[in-house]
């Protein structure tokens, strides 16, 4: 299962994953095959993920109003309505990068923007720049 929108613009969904398997004839291990923007270990998929912390770092949204775009789900506990608490994990363990610098979490939330946005091509806003970069990434 995958989370928030696939590409920038889109809506969130709460799609589905077709997930392909594969074993060695030798060693008989597993490999498992997923599309681009599948993230190990993580139910939101990459383009959400950049959204969300491009919106909160970048743009300077509350966390609040970023959980409202990016997650697909529109009831949520009291203390979601205050925030979300997933895009401090994000920016603190991101995915594409191993331990950041010191620094707040939406210092470290921005410099993962900003890397992500190095892989895209062409010009254009910063987190729409780090959307498109997740794919290639």
């Amino acid at each position: 299962m995958r989370l928030g929108p696939e590409e920038l613009g889109d809506g969130s969904v709460v799609g589905s994953v077709m997930v392909r398997r594969y074993r060695c004839v030798r060693c008989t291990s597993v490999l498992v095959v997923v599309p681009r923007g599948v993230l190990p270990r993580l139910r939101y998929g990459a383009v959400a993920i950049a959204l969300a912390l491009g919106l909160w770092s970048v743009e300077g949204l509350a966390a609040a109003e970023v959980r409202s775009q990016v997650s697909p789900f529109g009831v949520v506990g009291h203390d979601a309505r205050r925030g979300w608490r997933s895009l401090r994990r994000w920016a603190r363990a991101s995915p594409w990068t191993g331990p950041s610098p010191p620094g707040t979490a939406q210092e470290m939330a921005a410099r993962t923007v900003q890397r992500l946005a190095g892989y895209a091509s062409g010009s254009g806003p910063l987190t729409a720049l780090a959307c498109a970069g997740t794919l290639r990434a």
